[in-house]
């Protein structure tokens, strides 16, 4: 049984996966244009890294989203 904070990082990694095929753009892509790694931001999509606020705001903003929409 998963725990309310895996749930909640599968659902934010889900969101960022959500948002970036909107905008057509490869993992790759979207890591330079966030500035982080490339394989970080794999583990982040699939739930097994739980990024900070930080990280999720520059990620946000290289999607050209608000923050909030990544956590709903």
């Amino acid at each position: 049984m998963t725990s309310k904070k895996d749930n909640l990082a599968e659902k934010i990694g889900n969101n960022i996966k959500i948002f970036r095929k909107k905008l057509r753009l490869t993992q790759f892509e979207l890591s330079i244009q966030a500035d982080i790694a490339e394989n970080y931001l794999q583990s982040i999509e699939v739930g097994r890294r739980k990024p900070s606020l930080d990280m999720l705001e520059k990620i946000a903003k290289a999607l050209k989203v608000e923050l909030y929409e990544l956590l709903k």
